[in-house]
């Protein structure tokens, strides 16, 4: 998912994203945190922010091939 690369890999690794993502965390958690990171400098338009948001509390195929396979 080249918006996650883009936007949370910049800082991140994903094997920091990749745990939360696999523990199931809801799309409340998931827009607090974009939320937050938007305050820490991250650029993303409000509509970047709700597809964050969405991939991230229910990703799809696409998104879960980002995490290293165990």
């Amino acid at each position: 998912m080249p918006l996650i690369n883009n936007k949370c890999g910049t800082c991140h690794f994903v094997n920091y994203i990749c745990p939360r993502m696999e523990k199931g965390k809801g799309s409340f958690y998931w827009r607090g945190i974009v939320k937050d990171m938007v305050k820490e400098g991250m650029i993303a338009t409000d509509q970047e922010q709700k597809r964050l948001t969405t991939c991230l509390a229910s990703p799809d195929k696409a998104t879960k091939t980002l995490c290293p396979h165990r």
